[in-house]
């Protein structure tokens, strides 16, 4: 009898915590994200990407997400992937989302890789987090994989120096012979 009680007690806990979680699961799971991988492929150092999240929220109320970076262990990466080597080469526009009610928005992420050689034949990945700002009891994080792989060479900047340097040069190449020829020339005395 006093065997039976206990059992009794302990389902009665089970079911009582069930119950508890059971509404913050489903408020948990009421947002989606998409895509769920994104792959830029040829990258070159000095090159930038974007493309854009969306977010929809399927409550029936308003709610704001936040987008943040993760770096996942080797053992989450993919094969041949490394991590990415710096997390401010990526940037949301907004940060922060505010989503309306069983409605979508979009937010624009950015990824900027520096011009230096050393960044050129590289593969790597990054995860994109996007979380429910309020923080409930049970929280569910979308992680969105960015795959990354950049190009052989460092892509060269524009031409803008060359168009203005060439003119500029030319010029003064002008006023050096300019000056040199009048300075040769023999000048006359007149008394």
């Amino acid at each position: 009898m006093v065997q039976q009680s206990k059992h009794l007690v302990w389902l009665t806990l089970v079911l009582l915590i069930a119950v508890i979680l059971m509404p913050a699961i489903v408020q948990a799971q009421s947002f989606s994200v998409s895509p769920a991988e994104v792959e830029i492929a040829n990258l070159s150092p000095g090159e930038v990407a974007q493309f854009n999240l969306t977010i929809r929220n399927k409550e029936n109320a308003d709610h704001a997400f936040a987008l943040t970076t993760y770096n996942p262990e080797e053992s989450e990466r993919r094969e041949g992937r490394a991590e990415f080597p710096d997390e401010s080469w990526i940037s949301f526009s907004p940060q922060s989302v505010e989503v309306g009610a069983n409605s979508e928005a979009r937010t624009e992420v950015t990824v900027t890789v520096p011009p230096n050689q050393k960044w050129a034949g590289k593969d790597w990945e990054i995860w994109l987090r996007v979380a429910p700002e309020e923080r409930e009891f049970l929280v569910v994080n979308y992680y969105i994989r960015l795959l990354v792989s950049t190009g052989e060479e460092v892509e060269a900047g524009t031409s803008v120096g060359l168009i203005v340097g060439i003119p500029v040069g030319i010029l003064i190449v002008a006023c050096v012979v300019y000056y040199f020829r009048r300075k040769a020339k023999p000048r006359h005395l007149t008394f």
